[in-house]
């Protein structure tokens, strides 16, 4: 038994590689029933924001990521539409970080409102790329002060005129929240959204800068936050609708997994190899 079990701690690597590969692939084949546990308070009060938006108003996204911060970031934009198509709250679409952003977010959106039933133009408008040339908070405060002076078209270059949901939206008293979702969005979005015209703001950011916008959370100046797929993944358990964001955390902890027993594995074999060296009693 000694003899086989101390054979592990020379097992080659090839054998872990495997095992890993094959074990992360396994929830993108089977969905488990492993749900986050219970939602921290900055996804919480996102949700709870969201649920408190009326029928007759709109929620504005800044979808500003794209390839390469899409792992964390497009679980956390589908979420978000799924909510707002459940309840029926139009959104407007834009994207001030980047000019691929637009197409990665109608990437996430159609799918999702092809399947709740929500029609492009009247449910929800992507108005495309828009470049910060004169810095972001001045393209922010142009937005809530005349939202269509900035914003004439959607991204094909439809007239506002021709869109009714994109006709009704002037300023940014039109807007009951803003949605930011990008790899470290900008707290410029606070100073003018929530500090001079007192719409309430959240984030989605990946989990490494997270750190940076808990103080605006605690303060009051974020409704809420949705950090990394684990809180997209608290964010689909409140809605009882497991989507990207549980699928990539169950990834993440079988990996985890696959670590935890790699070390278990070695430290068995290099005990039971050290016992084997021993001189008997």
């Amino acid at each position: 038994m000694m003899h086989w079990l101390s054979k592990l701690k020379d097992l080659n690597q090839r054998w872990l590689y495997l095992a890993m590969v094959s074990l992360l692939m396994v929830p993108f084949v089977v969905m488990f029933p492993m749900p986050p546990g219970a939602a921290s308070e900055a996804t919480q009060g996102l949700y709870d924001r969201v649920e408190a938006v009326p029928k007759d108003k709109v929620v504005l996204i800044d979808s500003s990521w794209d390839q390469g911060s899409r792992a964390e970031c497009q679980s956390q934009l589908a979420c978000m539409v799924r909510h707002l198509c459940k309840r029926r709250i139009p959104f407007v679409v834009t994207s001030l970080g980047t000019p691929f952003a637009p197409e990665f977010a109608n990437r996430v959106i159609e799918p999702i409102a092809k399947e709740m039933g929500c029609k492009y133009g009247v449910d929800w408008v992507n108005t495309g790329f828009l470049q910060a040339a004169g810095g972001m908070g001045v393209i922010i405060d142009g937005m809530c002060r005349d939202f269509q002076k900035l914003r004439p078209t959607d991204m094909h270059g439809t007239p506002a005129a021709e869109l009714p949901l994109l006709n009704r939206v002037h300023s940014i008293e039109d807007i009951d929240l803003v949605y930011v979702v990008t790899y470290a969005p900008s707290a410029e979005w606070i100073s003018f959204v929530r500090s001079q015209y007192g719409t309430p703001v959240g984030f989605g950011c990946m989990s490494i800068m997270a750190p940076n916008y808990y103080t605006f959370v605690d303060s009051g100046q974020l409704c809420g936050m949705l950090i990394g797929n684990g809180g997209a993944a608290e964010y689909e358990t409140l809605l009882d609708s497991p989507g990207l964001g549980t699928r990539l955390i169950m990834v993440g902890s079988f990996g985890n997994g696959v670590i935890i027993l790699a070390a278990v594995v070695g430290n068995l074999g290099a005990w039971a190899s050290r016992r084997r060296k021993e001189p008997p009693r």
